[in-house]
């Protein structure tokens, strides 16, 4: 038995097996594990983004994927975060239901996972600010505008490259979407479909001349990066961290 000390093994062990029973026929699940749910500010300024596709070598991308911290502080552009965004975590295709299926494996497609957007260097079409990334209409929502200058990201992040970034992508979960059917063993999979994502992200910067560091350095505590997100922290918790820069 693991150290009672120890939280993330005894969590580990805890949840090896379901302990929410899950028929087989799906005909006899409730309808919240069936529904598709989509987080949107509709009241917010909405930027539209684009649905262009490129080509690029996945197996180039792979070998050359790394954590770059040398960063140029230029800016990104639309037409990149539209990409960045899409193929990362977005709607790539419809099935017969028509619901949409995502860039990332998501356990029972659940999708609990939610994008922001803290622009530090906004190219054409864009201004700075936090912005959400609306999945389901693949568009961005302005949550605040603001000008970042080096002394506001060093209040954030301990690591000085961060201050030559275009772009901060954060990665939060909303874990009743996952948890009503899977109960605790679900935190597992939302794990998992970060990580998934944080990996689109890194071949995505490969393949769009982008850098991209993935950050766990702060100054400050996940509770205060997620006051600055507008979440609480409860129902909806900050759970990954990307830099991107060009």
């Amino acid at each position: 038995m693991p150290d009672e000390t120890n939280f993330s093994q005894l969590f580990h062990q805890y949840t090896k097996r379901f302990h929410t029973p899950i028929p087989k026929d799906s005909a006899l699940w409730p309808d919240e594990w069936k529904t598709t749910y989509y987080k949107t500010y509709p009241r917010l300024p909405k930027i539209n983004l684009s649905h262009q596709e490129r080509k690029f070598d996945l197996f180039e991308a792979i070998k050359k994927r790394s954590s770059k911290r040398e960063m140029s502080g230029k800016e990104i552009n639309l037409d990149d975060l539209s990409l960045l965004l899409k193929y990362s975590c977005g709607i790539t295709r419809k099935v017969e239901n028509g619901d949409g299926r995502r860039a990332q494996p998501s356990g029972g497609a659940r999708y609990p996972i939610e994008a922001y957007c803290l622009v530090v260097r906004p190219g054409e079409g864009l201004t700075p600010g936090l912005f959400h990334y609306n999945i389901k209409e693949h568009c961005l929502e302005k949550i605040w505008a603001k000008t970042f200058n080096q002394e506001d990201l060093d209040k954030i992040a301990t690591y000085e490259f961060v201050k030559d970034a275009s772009l901060i992508i954060f990665l939060t979960a909303v874990f009743w979407r996952n948890q009503n059917k899977y109960g605790q063993r679900g935190y597992r999979f939302i794990l998992q479909e970060s990580g998934h994502i944080g990996q689109n992200i890194y071949l995505l910067s490969e393949a769009l001349n982008l850098k991209c560091c993935a950050l766990g350095g702060f100054r400050v505590s996940d509770e205060q990066i997620e006051k600055i997100l507008d979440i609480d922290g409860t129902t909806e918790s900050l759970v990954y961290t990307a830099v991107i820069g060009a």
